[in-house]
């Protein structure tokens, strides 16, 4: 009895019908653009992230900037090499490398 009188309703009141659906259709359009904008500014600030890890890898520029200003001449010791105190530093840059991208990666997840 209750379908029959609804089905009733929307046969002789269309344009109310056609508002109503208009309506509905327009709040979920605006919950699909408030989720769009949303997920859009998160993977902004995530790129932001990886692209400033990127920047500090790729280039050596990044290195001379976290030097202080005063640049102290390290001294080598007799037991230790070039090539070994080269190496170690490979090694402290590979770590603060693997620290950041850790960081980027854990803000990601």
């Amino acid at each position: 009895m209750l379908q029959e009188q609804i089905m009733a309703y929307i046969r002789e009141n269309t344009v109310t019908t056609a508002l109503i659906a208009g309506g509905i259709v327009l709040i979920l359009l605006l919950l699909v653009l408030i989720q769009v904008t949303r997920t859009r500014r998160e993977v902004h600030k995530i790129c932001k992230k990886i692209r400033r890890y990127f920047d500090v890898v790729f280039t050596e520029e990044g290195e001379e900037a976290k030097q202080p200003a005063e640049v102290k001449a390290e001294e080598v010791p007799v037991y230790r090499t070039a090539d070994e105190l080269e190496r170690q530093r490979e090694e402290e840059q590979a770590m603060e490398d693997a620290k950041l991208l850790m960081d980027i990666i854990s803000d990601v997840f």
